[in-house]
């Protein structure tokens, strides 16, 4: 994938200035999900990075903090799910980050309506609405890479984590059998993804860590436009 150089934020569609300390680099996926460990240049793993304004970028810097957090307890099994893993225990044990994750921790249940689930299981009754805010900063920052477009999406798209010993969704079965593409992604094993975008309707499937399945669909609201458009 071309570096690209835009001309307008992408999540908010207003033309950068390029001002210093107005404007900042996002990370598409975001940064948390690749440990710092791995970030080493030997290892060759490059992260996407897109220019954005820096009010835009820090307005999602708590929900994705709260993403990584929910997922980072499943994330042990690979090498960069133990390296993420690894990070938040050191941070832990340094006094970093401890709020999110006690709000994380209390919000796994051991039962479901008042039904206690087996030994080792829990109800993860995790904040939704935050969970498809960042996947959908994803979704719109891997689009404006690939097409340099700038992508409105409605109030709400259908987000569903499979977590690790779970069954996938059988939409999500089909769409691997079935759709064309092979799955993309510069730093696979952190994260990689395939997608179908058919008459406005999306479809999107990611892997983070070669251990969590997140599914995304939803109809398109407005036009996708080219960012020579807006």
């Amino acid at each position: 994938m071309k570096p690209l150089r835009p001309t307008k934020c992408y999540l908010c569609g207003k033309p950068l200035q390029g001002v210093k300390g107005v404007e900042d680099y996002d990370h598409v996926p975001p940064k948390q999900l690749l440990a710092k460990s791995l970030r080493k240049p030997e290892n060759r793993i490059k992260l996407w990075t897109l220019r954005v304004h820096r009010a835009c970028n820090n307005s999602y810097s708590a929900d994705e903090a709260y993403f990584t957090h929910l997922l980072i307890p499943f994330a042990k099994g690979t090498v960069a799910g133990e390296a993420v893993w690894q990070k938040a225990v050191q941070d832990y044990a340094e006094k970093k980050a401890r709020d999110i994750v006690h709000r994380v921790l209390n919000q796994a249940k051991p039962s479901v309506n008042g039904v206690l689930l087996p030994r080792g299981k829990v109800w993860l009754d995790y904040e939704y609405e935050r969970i498809d805010r960042v996947v959908g900063k994803i979704i719109r920052g891997l689009v404006y890479l690939e097409r340099k477009a700038i992508l409105s999406l409605p109030a709400n798209i259908n987000v569903r984590i499979t977590l690790p010993g779970q069954s996938p969704p059988d939409d999500f079965i089909w769409f691997m059998t079935n759709a064309p593409g092979e799955s993309a992604g510069e730093h696979q094993g952190v994260f990689a993804y395939r997608y179908s975008m058919v008459d406005g309707l999306h479809y999107w499937a990611m892997l983070i860590w070669d251990r969590v399945i997140i599914t995304a669909c939803f109809a398109e609201t407005t036009s996708l436009y080219g960012e020579e458009d807006r």
